[in-house]
């Protein structure tokens, strides 16, 4: 048992006074929530430009940047952000402004709120989109644990393990129950935007104090190369073959729009121009965020050439980097970020199970929705609690596999906004095509050879749209007062 020393007393003070705030924020919220489904689901669609960019951002940033980014640069160097989110920062904005303006259209215009929604009615189906909600559920649930297992590593290396593992994470999860249950869509977008500007001022001053006090930036990067000069020479880097940066550059991009909490927040903006200023300005966003996440991993291999896991650099350097007060301020920038995803994925987790099990099936009031949304989320948070106990593989690795299901579940869904001919049948084929392929190069069934040395989604892509394009041409479409009713509204839209 670790000794509380008065260090270790006052990072916890800081923390918990950083955490307070947090729940003061989510009350607060709470406390301008309505009582209908439409308001504690959607904030009633009101978000303005900033509480937009925070919902959609400081959802999407989460262990992945603060605990996961450093690690990856730990191993491969600055190319991590290429790597990663090179290709992101381009294509994310511009999927924004087209497929997310029709996502935008279609919840305004018919008042759906979650993508199994919108493809049951696109399609006229009763069950398509309860698959797809319960493959959204599939992946989701593995991300959701990058949250908790970010917390728990973050307070076991800045306490010096006084607050273990386990603990660490059981105050994650209980802060975002607090503020998610009581708050709901709104709770979350108005910490999300504190929390937001939280972790990207505090990426920013990690990035400028670290370096410094490691000598300079020329001198934590020449640090750096002595101890490992591969690290900026992509050739002879396993990860990074031609192949490799393809594969992760075209799943990034299609699965990060494609992400659930993303895509209900597609239709919470006030306005289509509100979603298309976000646009703008995210990849500035995700720049001031990676830049210096990724570096610091890198000028980590420096100061800590044999750590033992990568995960754990950031805190590292923190720890050794930092007065105690600011190892307190460091940690609560971290959490910022951790709790700004899983918020989001559990709501709408819960989310989807109100609307596409529940509410379809059973007579239910706007108040009762509320309160069963409510109960989910309690459960979802204490699934995912126990399941991140049960697990402690690599940050990026759990990522890394979830974002392959969220990818081949992009077009299944993107098509349904786009062509006249596509038909329900062929969406359900294409996303049964994706989870059994995945699943089949997870387990070995289907030989690593079939993947021609590009991450197993490259392959499956090409297969499913290929069997999305058979299907659809022989199989019936939905009505024409159907697609005549997207296409209309799609009218003057890219």
């Amino acid at each position: 048992m670790v000794a509380l020393t008065s260090d270790i007393t006052l990072i916890l003070v800081i923390v918990v006074s950083y955490l307070a705030l947090v729940l003061g924020v989510g009350q607060y919220a709470s406390s301008r929530t309505g009582g209908s489904r439409e308001e504690y689901l959607m904030a009633s669609r009101s978000f303005g430009t900033i509480v937009l960019l925070a919902a959609l951002f400081a959802t999407n940033m989460s262990a992945v940047v603060m605990i996961g980014a450093p690690g990856l640069a730990y191993n491969i160097g600055p190319n991590a952000y290429g790597y990663f989110i090179g290709l992101l920062v381009f294509t994310f904005p511009l999927l924004m402004m087209t497929i997310g303006h029709r996502v935008w259209l279609v919840g305004k215009q018919f008042g759906h709120i979650t993508p199994a929604q919108v493809l049951n009615h696109r399609f006229e189906s009763t069950y398509l989109g309860l698959f797809a909600m319960l493959l959204f559920t599939f992946w989701t649930v593995p991300y959701l644990l990058v949250g908790i297992q970010g917390g728990g590593i973050a307070f076991e290396a800045l306490t010096e393990g006084f607050v273990p593992y386990w603990a660490g994470g059981l105050i994650i999860t209980l802060v975002v129950l607090a503020y998610v249950s009581a708050g709901g869509m709104r709770g979350t977008g108005w910490t999300n935007a504190f929390q937001g500007a939280v972790f990207v001022i505090a990426l920013i001053g990690f990035a400028i104090v670290i370096p410094q006090q490691l000598g300079g930036f020329r001198a934590a990067t020449s640090a750096a190369l002595e101890v490992n000069p591969a690290l900026l020479n992509r050739a002879d880097l396993p990860p990074l073959t031609w192949k490799s940066y393809t594969s992760v550059a075209v799943l990034v991009s299609i699965e990060t729009f494609i992400l659930p909490h993303l895509f209900i927040r597609y239709m919470t903006g006030r306005s289509s121009r509100k979603l298309q200023r976000t646009a703008v300005v995210y990849p500035i966003a995700l720049m001031l965020t990676w830049g210096p996440a990724v570096m610091l991993g890198f000028w980590g291999v420096g100061q800590f050439p044999n750590i033992d896991n990568p995960d754990f650099i950031l805190p590292a350097l923190i720890q050794a980097n930092f007065p105690t007060w600011l190892v307190g301020l460091a940690l609560a920038g971290i959490l910022a970020a951790l709790m700004s995803t899983l918020d989001g994925q559990v709501l709408t987790l819960a989310t989807m199970l109100t609307e596409d099990i529940l509410r379809p099936f059973v007579d239910i009031t706007d108040r009762a929705e509320v309160l069963m949304t409510r109960l989910f989320i309690v459960a979802i948070l204490a699934v995912a609690y126990v399941a991140a106990l049960l697990t402690r593989e690599s940050i990026i690795d759990t990522t890394i596999f979830a974002f392959s299901g969220y990818a081949l579940m992009f077009f299944p869904i993107v098509t349904a906004l786009y062509t006249r001919r596509v038909t329900k049948h062929a969406s359900a084929v294409g996303l049964a095509l994706g989870f059994a392929g995945l699943w089949g190069f997870q387990l070995g069934i289907l030989p690593g050879s079939l993947t021609f040395g590009f991450l197993p989604v490259i392959p499956l892509l090409v297969v499913q749209l290929a069997a999305m394009l058979v299907v659809a041409l022989a199989t019936s479409p939905p009505s024409d007062e159907r697609i005549d009713a997207y296409a209309n509204l799609f009218e003057d839209s890219w």
